[in-house]
């Protein structure tokens, strides 16, 4: 079984960065930055509410199940990044609304993405370290 395992998952491994690349790209190519100026306090508030939702959220359902205190301190950190799904439903919502509305709904969720996933890891891996579950000289 784990002969089995390593080869599904190496086979992932070598499938998945050209798919991610792809759908990257395409975004990316999609963004409207002549909207950021228009957007932009609403993105701030989006990003901001997110970061504090996952915080708070995951601290509460933490407390709620009397989980550990590091996972109570520590989870909703390793929950900022975001990327596929908040994309993918960005580009349902330009489908379904009206054109303005649905590329600024866009331009908000892309550039939240891409800081998200600059320092989701950064926070992520900080959270990890102060919870005691990574090392800190990795």
């Amino acid at each position: 079984t784990s002969n089995k395992y390593d080869e599904v998952n190496g086979l992932i491994n070598y499938i998945t960065p050209p798919i991610f690349i792809m759908f990257f790209v395409l975004s990316g190519a999609e963004l409207n930055l002549s909207l950021l100026l228009k957007v932009g306090i609403i993105g701030i508030i989006y990003i901001l509410s997110r970061v504090a939702g996952k915080i708070f959220g995951s601290w509460f359902g933490a407390k709620v199940t009397h989980a550990d205190p590091k996972i109570q301190k520590y989870l909703g950190y390793a929950l900022i990044p975001q990327a596929g799904v908040a994309i993918g439903l960005s580009l349902i919502a330009t489908q379904v609304l009206n054109p303005e509305m649905g590329s600024q709904i866009r331009t908000i969720i892309l550039v939240a993405t891409l800081i998200y996933e600059l320092i989701g890891p950064i926070v992520t891996k900080k959270a990890l370290q102060a919870a005691g579950e990574i090392e800190l000289n990795r």
